[in-house]
């Protein structure tokens, strides 16, 4: 089987055990940039909370630039490490404001996947994974985010091998995915982590890739319907 072909079947494997997946909604980029800092070191349902609760408290960003770190801090406590993360959200949105002469990042759709990238990732506290999240969700850039799950799921799965760095995973699975199921293949992927394919304890018994898996400690397979 072609690699192109393997991809396509994890989908459409995924997608008959989870749920298809609907068209992308993009979101607003200082939004995504936001959302997915908070997003770093914890669980979704933690910083989606903060999210929510700095929303609800700024009526727009401009408001949280002018409100002080504690203040930041305090609200975004679900998230964990609330006061490295309110540092970081005010400073990049205040470098954004610096560059752009207001919080807008509407260049990066003229921008190429490389450009967007290497904006966002010189902006102090965005890191790859906040780049192509940006990129992919708010800007329907070809581009992968690589999230804890996904990181571990394609090495299992081998896609990418086993000392494969995360920036060189960005890189390879971007070139890898075809273009147009990027963002299914994205949250496939992040749901088969969460829901069978865990870090410690994965549920191989009733894997529908189980016949893919590279995974040298993967346990006793139950046949299930595909």
């Amino acid at each position: 089987m072609r690699l192109s072909e393997k991809i396509r079947e994890i989908v459409r494997l995924l997608e008959k055990a989870y749920g298809r997946i609907g068209p992308l909604k993009r979101t607003d980029p200082v939004d995504e940039i936001v959302r997915t800092i908070l997003s770093q070191n914890t669980q979704d349902k933690n910083s989606l909370a903060a999210f929510s609760i700095l929303k609800n408290g700024f009526k727009d960003w401009e408001l949280l630039l002018k409100a002080g770190n504690g203040r930041i801090a305090g609200m975004i406590k679900h998230a964990g490490l609330s006061n490295i993360k309110a540092r970081r959200i005010k400073h990049v949105l205040g470098e954004i404001k610096r560059r752009e002469g207001g919080l807008s990042l509407s260049l990066l759709n003229r921008s190429s996947v490389k450009e967007g990238l290497e904006y966002l990732k010189s902006l102090k506290g965005v890191g790859p994974k906040t780049a192509a999240c940006v990129l992919l969700f708010s800007f329907a850039k070809p581009v992968m985010p690589v999230d804890t799950h996904i990181f571990r799921v394609t090495k299992r799965l081998g896609l990418i091998a086993e000392k494969t760095a995360i920036d060189k995973a960005h890189e390879q699975l971007s070139a890898m995915v075809p273009q147009g199921l990027i963002y299914k293949f994205h949250l496939c992927i992040i749901e088969h982590g969460r829901r069978t394919c865990a870090a410690g304890k994965p549920r191989c018994g009733t894997c529908v890739l189980y016949r893919m898996c590279k995974f040298s400690k993967k346990t006793f397979y139950r046949k299930t319907k595909t």
